[in-house]
């Protein structure tokens, strides 16, 4: 799960940040942590998703409940996988506009280019062949960045704001590991950093 998986899309659900728990809207997120690593763990993983996008309680209680450190339940990596999820739900009263201005003018833009009139260019290729674009991306990139890492700092997480804005190994590794562990699959070894003991490159 990388910072820039696909292209921005206005239809992102628009949710502010939470300042207060809104109850205990966290039916979803214990079925999932008590499934996880299972065969159940992306069954209970979309479930969870989904009342995120109809509850704004059930977001408000399980970004309370994830940036608590617990002694059992969700690993950090998890948590921190978890709360990406959410983060990339979050929105800015000031910010937010400014981002859908650019996706719109960034769609303009993209419609000018032969071959995109049935989105057969994808963000990078875009990014290459228009200098507007490739700066109006970055622009959009750094205001979904700052929106986030005031999430993470909000809800009292400056390590993962760090590690966002760093974009480097420990949060990527972070989200790889998190989600492999709570669905269960085989973790990814991309590089000798993700296998430091030299195990499983081999």
């Amino acid at each position: 799960m990388t910072r820039r998986a696909s292209r921005p899309s206005s239809s992102r659900a628009r949710r502010g940040v939470p300042s207060a728990t809104s109850g205990a809207a966290l039916t979803s997120l214990l079925a999932l942590e008590a499934k996880r690593g299972g065969d159940d763990a992306s069954v209970m993983l979309d479930k969870w998703r989904d009342s995120v996008d109809g509850s704004e309680a059930v977001f408000t209680s399980s970004a309370e409940y994830l940036s608590t450190v617990k002694p059992e339940g969700f690993s950090k990596d998890e948590r921190w996988f978890l709360l990406a999820l959410l983060a990339e739900a979050v929105d800015d009263d000031e910010l937010g506009p400014a981002c859908e201005a650019l996706e719109e003018r960034m769609e303009e833009e993209a419609g000018k280019w032969p071959g995109n009139d049935d989105e057969t260019l994808d963000d990078a290729q875009l990014r290459e062949a228009s200098p507007l674009y490739l700066t109006m991306s970055d622009a959009w990139s750094s205001l979904r960045l700052a929106i986030e890492v005031n999430f993470f700092n909000t809800i009292g997480l400056p390590d993962a704001a760090r590690a966002l804005v760093s974009d480097g190994n420990e949060w990527e590794r972070a989200l790889r590991d998190g989600e492999a562990t709570l669905l269960g699959v085989p973790r990814i070894v991309l590089t000798a950093d993700d296998d430091p003991f030299g195990i499983l490159m081999k």
